[in-house]
């Protein structure tokens, strides 16, 4: 051989080409009829986790919260302890939801769990003496502004999808 490659060489490397092409080919097509399949799967899951973590913002308002929570005869500790288990359990609940929604959302979502815990036990804190059924009032009345911001920012990712 004095360094040019023989026909047969040359059709070796041709017939290579065109298999390797042909295998790139068949590997996109496959990889374009899985990605329609996943988004026609994590598609309804992502709404799904949109309208739960609404849902867990919404359940979370301190006059539903309330509602769900109090009742006649407890005592304020127990209270105190049953808005601040509600409220972790459900997030607990929610926790898969976040593969669905972006890094930033999440952290909104925990801001907004934070500063209802926070809130929930400044007002037992400033009102040392009431009774659970005054505290319900209490805490009923307040508002946290933070589920709002959040609910918005939730819409606002929700339609860019």
């Amino acid at each position: 051989m004095t360094g040019i490659l023989s026909t047969s060489s040359w059709v070796l490397i041709i017939v290579g080409l065109v298999v390797f092409g042909g295998m790139l080919i068949f590997g996109k097509k496959k990889k374009q009829k899985k990605n329609v399949e996943v988004s026609e799967t994590v598609a309804p899951l992502m709404i799904q986790a949109f309208e739960r973590l609404v849902l867990y913002l919404e359940r979370m308002r301190f006059s539903v919260l309330v509602k769900r929570v109090f009742m006649p005869g407890m005592s304020r500790n127990d209270l105190q302890f049953s808005l601040i288990q509600s409220i972790q359990d459900e997030l607990e609940h929610n926790l898969a939801q976040r593969l669905y929604i972006s890094e930033e959302l999440w952290m909104m979502i925990i801001m907004t769990k934070d500063e209802a815990l926070k809130s929930i036990n400044e007002a037992f804190g400033a009102n040392p003496e009431a009774d659970a059924a005054t505290m319900a009032q209490i805490i009923a009345s307040m508002s946290n502004s933070y589920i709002d911001r959040t609910v918005i920012a939730i819409k606002k990712e929700f339609n860019e999808i």
